[in-house]
């Protein structure tokens, strides 16, 4: 049977290959913000902090979001594999036939490593769910700051 430590070799690989390229630091700063209600009142110099701001976000977590996809993917198709497999032994063994879902209870209740992967892609799974969400708002407030750099290009061409 294929064992879990495979998948996670993969991941450890995958992570050898991600640090053959620049990545990006956890951005300085503090851990909250307060986002500007009216930004038309910003300062030139205040708009291109909250640009550097928002764009250090995008690409910290856009550069994390990939790293644990790609770790997501190897572990969630490993668990696949390794859950048929158990299955198929289970329903060799069996005498009647069993429900899917029973059957994955109890693949799941008779292999400990099963179970601990099961547990780790689902907490890999929340995980990108997460920040995917932040990432998402990063995105927005990134876009309207530079709608207003935008504008304010298009007021000053104007004069």
């Amino acid at each position: 049977m294929v064992k879990v430590s495979v998948f996670l070799q993969k991941t450890a690989e995958l992570h050898n290959i991600d640090l053959q390229y620049p990545v990006p630091e956890y951005p300085e700063g503090g851990h909250s913000y307060k986002f500007p209600m009216n930004a038309d009142r910003l300062s030139d110099g205040q708009i291109e902090e909250w640009l550097l701001f928002f764009g250090a976000w995008r690409g910290y977590l856009s550069h994390k979001i990939a790293s644990l996809d790609s770790q997501h993917t190897i572990l969630s198709e490993g668990f696949d594999v390794m859950l048929s497999i158990k299955i198929a032994e289970l329903e060799k063994q069996s005498d009647k036939r069993l429900l899917k879902d029973s059957l994955k209870g109890l693949a799941l209740s008779e292999d400990d490593q099963l179970e601990s992967l099961r547990v780790r892609v689902i907490g890999l799974s929340a995980e990108l769910k997460l920040l995917k969400g932040r990432l998402s708002l990063y995105e927005s407030q990134f876009e309207t700051i530079s709608r207003l750099v935008t504008r304010r290009g298009q007021e000053r061409f104007k004069i």
